[in-house]
């Protein structure tokens, strides 16, 4: 029997980050290669890597293309079309931007017949069952697809629990290069949706795709989970530690300490997760710490609560972020902090407030990032009510290159600034916690890098371009795996 043939195109390009596992990728991957259908991927890291690409797939001739991306990386989707001509292929596009904006993806990027819309490992799976018996593939459910007689708009299926979905497979990914760059550090995904409702965030417009919303936060049962790890391990036995990318990981208290008892007694490798402020106590510090927990990364996004409860939706005060904090380095748990510049309705002494916070925090590490208003978010459509986007809102593709909405309260000299000594704060900070500096002899350090940034910034960015950003997070990560190693 003829077993249909895919090609998933994963871009990956110019994050600010090394290139890293897609987690939804995986899945899909796991769940095709359970029906035996031949599965290629290419990671897209550089421009440079496009011919390649491109040749790769007019040799295998695939039954369908599958285009992974996000809103940022829709500029270099565009490139990658204009010089790859797959007229004769089904081109599929998948992934969170898909799903937000639908139908309005034929008119961006028309070469795309088709979108996934919401989780794609029963629909891809029906559509190469399809291909597989040369059946009609139009009225396949999940999708929509553009035809002559316009868009087909079929019923986005239920969504399923974790554990009946096959396991995800990192195999075609470059996992040795990715996870031995990162330190030997795995990155895992245990859980799906985010019960919160942060304005700047997504959840709250992918949840209303579903037909079945209210199971939009799906945990996995700890044992599963323990068996997901195991088979991420065997793929990579050196792993020496895991980074938990799951939204919430400290949601439910009850699930958290199922699952850490067993993950120490079955796993036991240092590792690193996300946790909303609210979750934090010190049952669940002592929790963490138990299981081996290093590292607990946190949204802070803004020290103005005005600005954090009515803009971004994040209603806890500034002293339930510091009291968290503390908690956790009680018990030698490093932190993260997470913040965002250049939000709507910031003014100057707002942005001082998210500096002055992270100042008295001290948390390990960190990492400032610009607002972008993401399409279908709350914010980006308060954005269109009080005309705050440019004129070109596409200008800035993504949260590292500089500030993206028009200058009325701020302007984005102030802004870059402030991001500036942000980002220099937490590179001060990992770089004198590694050589373990006394906090007084740091702080003076810290005070005349922030008099001498302008010439910092300058010699390593000539060009005028934000590219000290990247140098900065890159070393960050680097530095602060084997730190935290």
């Amino acid at each position: 029997k003829k077993m249909a043939k895919v090609h998933l195109i994963y871009f990956d390009l110019h994050t600010g980050y090394y290139p890293d596992f897609h987690h939804g990728l995986a899945y899909l991957i796991g769940s095709l290669q359970t029906e035996k259908h031949s599965v290629f991927l290419t990671h897209l890291k550089n421009e440079s890597d496009y011919s390649h690409a491109i040749e790769l797939v007019k040799r295998e001739k695939p039954d369908a293309i599958g285009l992974s991306f996000t809103t940022n990386q829709k500029q270099y989707l565009r490139r990658f079309l204009d010089i790859a001509d797959f007229s004769d292929m089904l081109i599929i596009g998948g992934g969170v931007h898909c799903t937000l904006i639908k139908e309005e993806i034929f008119a961006e990027f028309p070469e795309i017949d088709g979108i996934c819309i919401g989780d794609g490992e029963a629909s891809l799976k029906e559509l190469c069952r399809r291909l597989d018996n040369n059946e009609d593939y139009f009225n396949t459910p999940g999708f929509y697809f553009k035809t002559e007689k316009g868009i087909i708009k079929n019923p986005i299926l239920p969504l399923q629990n974790i554990e009946s979905v096959p396991l995800p497979d990192y195999a075609l990914f470059d996992y040795k290069k990715i996870i031995r760059e990162s330190g030997d550090r795995f990155t895992m995904i245990l859980s799906r949706g985010c019960p919160y409702g942060c304005y700047y965030c997504s959840n709250h417009a992918l949840r209303e795709a579903y037909p079945n919303k209210d199971k939009y936060v799906r945990l996995c049962p700890p044992d599963h989970a323990i068996k997901i790890i195991k088979n991420n391990l065997s793929l990579y036995p050196q792993t020496k530690k895991i980074l938990f990318c799951d939204d919430t990981f400290t949601l439910d208290k009850k699930w958290l300490f199922d699952f850490c008892n067993l993950y120490r007694r079955e796993i036991n490798l240092p590792f690193f997760c996300n946790a909303r402020i609210e979750n934090i106590d010190d049952s669940v510090a002592e929790c963490l710490k138990d299981a081996g927990c290093a590292s607990v990364q946190f949204g802070v996004e803004s020290g103005n609560e005005w600005l954090r409860a009515h803009i971004l939706n994040r209603k806890h005060s500034n002293e339930k972020i510091k009291k968290a904090f503390v908690i956790l380095k009680k018990r030698k748990i490093k932190t993260f902090a997470y913040n965002i510049l250049g939000l709507p309705f910031e003014t100057k002494e707002m942005q001082k407030d998210t500096l002055n916070l992270n100042f008295e925090l001290w948390s390990n590490m960190g990492g400032g990032y610009y607002f972008y208003p993401y399409p279908k978010t709350r914010l980006y459509q308060l954005c269109l009510d009080y005309n705050l986007l440019p004129d070109k809102p596409d200008s800035k593709s993504g949260y590292l290159e500089g500030p993206c909405l028009k200058e009325i309260f701020i302007s984005h000299k102030e802004t870059i600034e402030n991001f500036q000594i942000l980002q220099l704060f937490f590179y001060s900070r990992l770089i004198f916690s590694k050589i373990k500096a006394p906090m007084m002899i740091e702080k003076l350090l810290f005070k005349m890098a922030v008099l001498l940034r302008k010439p910092i910034f300058f010699f390593c960015n000539p060009t005028g371009k934000n590219r000290i950003v990247v140098i900065m997070v890159n070393a960050m990560r680097k530095l602060g795996l084997r730190y935290l190693r």
